[in-house]
């Protein structure tokens, strides 16, 4: 039986689609497919025409989690670094089923739009294992407070207490979220998640302070913002917004 092609890509303009392609197993992660999603976002770099990138999943599920027979921990490490340095905004299109090495993947993530119905979940726990991988990154989005909960329970859960928990985006339509962050200007966008993903936080109070400060005055000086001044002072869009 030929095995399905781990990943499909599909770039549509300056939208990237990377859809999990495994329907037969829910999408479960394996070597192969997270190797084939670390490479794809990496190659996505060399492109300065990009401006999205959606990760989705084929089937009735998002994905049921990493495969507990083809995974090893850095790989999952690996694929979910690469998702959280990716300098392009990215948004996960979940749907039916989104648990354990999944959560991690649509956390790493900028943006999370779930369709009606999704299942969400950490169940490692009920197999013995913990969702360890993961947690850096499911820090990211959920207060600790309820991690505990999920983690120690291994509940599944829909959306309604993903919207409670703060863990999707506010509205479903994906394509206006879409339209929303191709409206904002791209180079400051990656300067935005180069700084959510810096250390300047932790850094004394008179180093962040200059650190910051001398941030805003390199990006004053850059061709995209005087370009989104002037288009501000002018009445008109800047020259990154699609007519």
């Amino acid at each position: 039986m030929t095995q399905p092609i781990p990943l499909i890509v599909d770039r549509r303009g300056s939208v990237l689609n990377l859809a999990l392609n495994n329907p037969e197993r829910k999408n479960a992660l394996n070597s192969e497919m997270m190797g084939a999603l670390i490479a794809a976002i990496e190659e996505s770099k060399n492109y300065d025409e990009l401006r999205v990138i959606i990760i989705q999943g084929k089937g009735d599920a998002f994905c049921s989690g990493a495969d507990v027979n083809s995974w090893k921990p850095s790989e999952l490490q690996e694929l979910l670094k690469a998702i959280s340095l990716c300098p392009i905004p990215t948004v996960a299109d979940v749907h039916g089923v989104c648990l354990g090495g999944g959560m991690g993947l649509i956390s790493a993530c900028d943006f999370i739009v779930a369709k009606q119905e999704t299942t969400f979940g950490f169940p490692e726990i009920q197999i013995g294992l913990i969702p360890a991988v993961i947690f850096p990154y499911v820090s990211s989005k959920l207060h600790h407070s309820k991690i505990r909960e999920l983690f120690i329970t291994g509940e599944r859960f829909g959306n309604k207490r993903a919207i409670e928990l703060g863990l999707l985006y506010h509205n479903e339509d994906i394509q206006s979220l879409i339209s929303l962050i191709k409206k904002g200007a791209p180079s400051a966008q990656k300067h935005v998640k180069a700084l959510l993903n810096s250390n300047v936080l932790s850094k004394s109070i008179e180093e962040r302070d200059l650190e910051l400060a001398n941030l805003i005055s390199k990006i004053k000086e850059d061709e995209e913002c005087k370009e989104g001044i002037n288009s501000f002072l002018e009445k008109r869009n800047p020259n990154w917004v699609e007519e």
